[in-house]
């Protein structure tokens, strides 16, 4: 299995037009945490923004008939919009294309480049169904490829299950040395780079460390006196 990850870039800067109404208000997009096509032709996805949640509560209700509902909540540090709604032709083609082929997206997707306008995207499957995918992607949008490695689910999944906001301040706290042996910074100095409270860093650790600590030990840890003596095989009495 093979991993690709490459920035897709639409040629009228967007991927839908309602989204624009969200950018005028201020809505910068940060990333696609899931997207799930209904049979009915339309969407809901899981977009990670920021902004005033007013604000895009307001430019969602002037979409009209695109917008089949939406709801705006705070999770973990981030704004999380869950929209249901009709897509483009172009995001439509780009999602089928991905249906058509034995390839598995690897969620959150970012948004990157000019003004959050680009889209990266990291998918796994074979290396000629990955090939076959990037032909067609390119046939419709600007494509460009920044890796093709080989998969290691292990090291991947253990980043992809972070939020956008837990992966970066866990990159800070790596940079400044949060931890080094001996520890040569404290959560203050950490929140310093990020413009947050000291508080705040040391939850959003809390919960890395919730989270990673169990798959990083899962395989590799002791068995218990209890296992080693299920496992033992079975004594009679001795002839």
């Amino acid at each position: 299995m093979r991993c690709v990850t490459y920035v897709i870039t639409p040629p009228r800067e967007y991927f839908d037009r309602g989204a624009e109404r969200l950018r005028e208000r201020g809505i910068t997009f940060e990333s696609v945490r899931n997207v799930d096509p209904l049979d009915d032709g339309t969407i809901v996805a899981q977009q990670v923004v920021r902004g005033e949640r007013a604000a895009a509560r307001s430019a969602l209700e002037e979409t009209g008939p695109t917008v089949v509902d939406y709801h705006v909540t705070d999770a973990a540090g981030a704004t999380v919009l869950q929209l249901h709604y009709r897509p483009s032709d172009l995001t439509r083609e780009l999602l089928a294309i991905h249906q058509r082929h034995a390839v598995v997206l690897e969620y959150p997707l970012e948004y990157t480049g000019a003004r959050n306008r680009s889209l990266r995207v990291s998918e796994i499957g074979r290396g000629d169904a990955l090939r076959r995918v990037i032909e067609e992607t390119r046939a419709i949008v600007d494509v460009e490829i920044e890796r093709l490695v080989d998969y290691e689910p292990s090291a991947q999944r253990l980043v992809a299950d972070l939020t956008d906001r837990q992966r970066e301040v866990l990159c800070v706290a790596v940079e400044e040395g949060y931890y080094e042996e001996p520890r040569r910074v404290t959560y203050g100095d950490v929140a310093a780079r990020l413009e947050c409270s000291a508080g705040t860093v040391g939850q959003h650790l809390r919960r890395i460390e919730a989270r990673l600590m169990p798959t990083l030990v899962d395989g590799d840890r002791p068995r218990s006196e209890i296992d080693r003596e299920r496992d033992r095989p079975p004594t009679g009495p001795s002839r």
